[in-house]
């Protein structure tokens, strides 16, 4: 069974990363397994068929049982219940955050050069000043997840990621710890933000205080 990771982290949100190496029929029959019997969605491709799949077969593995429904702005959210829930997914890779009572937010990326090609989207002039060129690509896989991490949090879209979302300097290591700071107008707060370098993919999660 392809759950790569799984632990409880900061403020006890609980953290689940799954690695899709299943048929859809193969994921059918272990959501089933779970006890959750749910009408399959129509995708064209059947990639994002085993994306929804293992994602409600990860959230299975925890406990879960609610079903996941998505506000107007796309937020995931547990139907019935009061927990918090994260999703995101990467090629074959799907990571879900959950926590009780706190808003978290998470993201996953696969470390690669393509990041270079839309850097100028999301990295501000401030950030630029304190990126060490000798781990420049991992520490703006870090940047990017901080944001989304943040915009997942908040909810709200029109968030312009360079001009709204600023990331503290921090230093790249295997796992490790900076913030986000949203600004947009009366809207002024900050975020922990957590990374995890893990086999060529870059982890990075929030939990609102």
């Amino acid at each position: 069974m392809p759950l790569v990771k799984h632990e409880v982290v900061e403020s006890g949100a609980e953290i689940a990363l799954w690695k899709i190496t299943e048929t859809v029929e193969e994921l059918v029959i272990l959501l089933q397994k779970g006890g959750i019997y749910a009408n399959l969605p129509f995708f064209r491709n059947q990639n994002r068929l085993a994306e929804w799949l293992a994602t409600r077969v990860l959230l299975s593995n925890l406990g879960v049982q609610q079903r996941v429904v998505y506000d107007e702005m796309g937020k995931p959210h547990l139907e019935g219940a009061g927990k918090f829930l994260s999703i995101s997914h990467s090629g074959d890779m799907i990571v879900v955050i959950i926590h009780a009572s706190l808003r978290v937010g998470i993201d996953i990326e696969k470390i690669g050069d393509r990041i270079f090609k839309v850097q100028h989207k999301f990295v501000n002039n401030s950030e630029n000043q304190w990126i060490n060129i000798a781990t420049r690509m991992e520490q703006l896989y870090v940047i990017w997840g901080a944001k989304e991490c943040a915009f997942k949090i908040f909810g709200l879209g029109e968030i312009d990621f360079r001009d709204h979302l600023t990331v503290a300097p921090f230093e790249f290591g295997t796992r490790g710890i900076t913030e986000v700071r949203f600004k947009k107008g009366e809207n002024d707060c900050i975020f922990r933000v957590f990374f995890q370098y893990l086999d060529q993919v870059m982890i990075t999660y929030a939990i609102a205080s």
